[in-house]
C-alpha cells in the first residue's frame, strides 16, 4: 500500500502539473488571438492617407495576410489545446469510476471477513460452553460390547462448522491479498479522491411508501412535517420539513432548514468551461424546498393573482413540477409567498443551489461518480419518463440533505445573472448580480438533457422571459 501511495501522491504531482501547463498555454493562445485581432483591427480602420505609395500599400497587403495567417495558426493550435484538455477531463473522469467502483468492492470484501470473523467468535464460544458441558457428564460404564464401526470416533457437528468457517475466512482473506497484489496490473492512476463511504438509499421504493405525515401546528403559526416510521430518507437523521401558513389557512411549500457551512463550489476545467476555477464558497443558514415547486402550488398563485396558468404539455399538473414558467414569473411566485406568510420567500442563489445538489459529496452527482439507475429522469438515465416528461415530485430517493431532484426532471431557475466562469464570483453564498445581466443561470439538467448536465456543478443560461417545457424552479427562504 505505501508503493500506491507513493504512486498516487505522484500522480497528484504530475496532474496538478499538466494541469497548470496547459492553462498557461491556453491563455496565451487566447491573449496572442486577441493582439492579433487588435493588429488587424487597426491595419483595417488605417485611413488611406497614410499610405503614400503602392509600394507602402503592398506592403501593408502583405503583412495584413500573414498576420491573417498567423491568427489562424493560433487559432488552430488553441482548438487542439481545449480539446487536448477536454480528453484529460474525460480520461480522469473514467478513472474516478474505476476508483469508486473498486472502493465500494474492496469495502464490501471488507465487511464479510469482519461478518465471518463474528460467526468464527461466536461458533469458538459455543464450543467452548460444550466442551465444560460435556467435562460435567458423568461417563456410564457400556451395558454392552461395543463393536468396531461404533468405537471410531464421530466428529463434532460444531468442529465441522467451525473449520468450515474457518475455510471460507481463509479463502476470502486470500481473495483480498490477490486483489491488493493486482491493483497494479489494473493499469488505474487514481486521483486523489474520497468517495462517499455511506451506502445510497434505496431507489426501489415507491413514492407511497415514504409517507405517512403527522402534521403539528406551531404556536407561531407554522407547520411541521414529522415522517412516520416508513418515511424513507437518506441521512440518518430524517430532516425537518416546515410549512409556513398561507394567509387563507393553507399550507405553503415544504421547505428544510439547513446550518451555514463551507463548500468547494464549481469545477477545475482544463478546458476552461464556464464552471471553473473551483472555489471555496460560505452560504449562512437558510431554507430551501424539499422539491421543485408543483403545479397544484403554482395554479394556487396564478389563480389568486389573476395570472394565466402555465401550460402542462399534456402530462398532467398536480404534484408535477411546474414548468413552462419564466424567472419573472417564478420570482412573482415567491414574492407573494412572502406577501402571504410574512417571511421572505426568494429564488436560492446559484451557490446555495450546488450547495444543497452537492450534498456533501465531492463527486458529479449526490450518490457518486457514476450514473446510476433509478436515481433521476433525464434523456439517458433509464427511468419510464426519460426525453418524455417530468416525473412527478418525490418519485426518486432524497438527497443527504432530503431535497427531492436535485438532479434532472426539471432544470431550475435561481437568482443569479450569468458570468461566463467564477472569477471574481461573490465566496459568502450570496447572488452575482452585476454586469448586464442579459441572461439568467439555470441548474439541474432536466428530463430532455443528458445525464452529463445534471452533474451538480454544471450550468445553463436563458433569457429571463424564456419560457420551456424543462425549466421550472424551487424556493429558498431566509431563516
Amino acid at each position: 500500500m505505501a508503493e500506491q501511495i507513493d504512486s498516487q501522491a505522484q500522480y497528484d504531482d504530475e496532474s496538478d502539473s499538466l494541469r497548470k501547463t496547459l492553462e498557461l498555454m491556453r491563455r496565451e493562445a487566447e491573449e496572442e488571438v486577441i493582439r492579433l485581432n487588435n493588429r488587424l483591427a487597426e491595419r483595417d480602420y488605417a485611413p488611406d492617407s497614410s499610405i503614400a505609395t503602392a509600394t507602402e500599400r503592398l506592403a501593408m497587403q502583405q503583412e495584413m495576410m500573414m498576420l491573417q495567417q498567423t491568427l489562424e495558426a493560433k487559432e488552430q493550435a488553441l482548438d487542439h489545446i481545449t480539446e487536448e484538455c477536454r480528453r484529460l477531463e474525460d480520461e480522469l473522469e473514467d478513472q474516478n469510476i474505476a476508483y469508486d467502483s473498486l472502493k465500494q468492492e474492496i469495502e464490501r470484501k471488507e465487511q464479510a471477513l469482519k461478518d465471518a470473523h463474528g460467526e468464527v467468535e461466536r461458533l469458538r464460544g459455543e464450543l467452548v460452553d460444550a466442551k465444560r458441558i460435556s467435562e460435567r457428564r458423568p461417563v456410564a460404564a457400556p451395558a454392552e460390547p461395543v463393536s468396531e464401526a461404533s468405537e471410531k470416533p464421530k466428529t463434532p457437528r460444531h468442529l465441522l462448522i467451525a473449520g468450515g468457517v474457518v475455510l471460507f475466512v481463509l479463502l476470502s482473506l486470500a481473495m483480498v491479498a490477490l486483489l491488493y497484489s493486482m491493483w497494479d496490473k489494473l493499469d488505474l492512476s487514481l486521483p486523489n479522491l474520497q468517495p462517499r463511504a455511506e451506502l445510497p438509499p434505496d431507489p426501489g421504493l415507491s413514492t407511497a411508501s415514504r409517507r405517512p405525515i403527522a402534521s403539528v401546528v406551531d404556536p407561531r403559526d407554522q407547520v411541521f412535517e414529522v415522517p412516520g416510521e416508513q418515511a424513507q430518507r437518506s441521512p440518518a437523521v430524517p430532516p425537518r420539513i416546515y410549512r409556513d401558513r398561507l394567509s387563507g389557512g393553507s399550507q405553503g411549500p415544504a421547505m428544510i432548514a439547513l446550518e451555514g457551512s463551507t463548500f468547494q463550489m464549481g469545477y477545475n476545467s482544463l478546458a476552461g468551461q464556464d464552471f471553473s476555477p473551483e472555489h471555496g464558497v460560505r452560504v449562512s443558514s437558510f431554507m430551501i424546498g424539499a422539491h421543485e415547486v408543483t403545479f397544484q402550488e403554482y395554479d394556487r398563485f396564478a389563480q389568486a393573482t389573476g395570472r394565466a396558468l402555465p401550460d402542462d404539455y399534456g402530462w398532467g399538473r398536480g404534484t408535477r413540477p411546474v414548468v413552462g414558467v419564466s424567472w419573472d414569473d417564478a420570482r412573482a411566485y415567491a414574492a407573494w409567498l412572502s406577501q402571504q406568510t410574512r417571511r421572505r420567500y426568494r429564488l436560492p442563489t446559484e451557490a446555495e443551489w450546488e450547495f444543497v445538489a452537492r450534498a456533501g459529496s465531492e463527486g458529479p452527482f449526490w450518490w457518486g461518480y457514476e450514473l446510476e439507475p433509478g436515481r433521476a429522469v433525464c434523456f439517458d438515465c433509464g427511468s419510464q419518463w426519460d426525453n418524455r416528461s417530468t416525473a412527478p415530485v418525490e418519485s426518486f430517493a432524497p438527497n443527504p440533505f432530503g431535497l427531492y431532484d436535485t438532479a434532472g426532471n426539471a432544470m431550475e431557475w435561481v437568482a443569479d445573472c450569468y458570468v461566463a466562469g467564477y472569477e471574481g464570483a461573490p465566496k459568502d453564498g450570496s447572488a452575482r448580480l452585476g454586469g448586464e445581466c442579459r441572461t439568467r443561470v439555470a441548474r439541474g439538467g432536466a428530463f430532455n438533457k443528458p445525464a452529463s448536465s445534471m452533474r451538480s456543478y454544471v450550468r445553463a443560461r436563458f433569457d429571463p422571459q424564456a419560457q420551456l417545457n424543462m425549466l421550472g424552479f424551487r424556493v429558498a427562504r431566509d431563516s
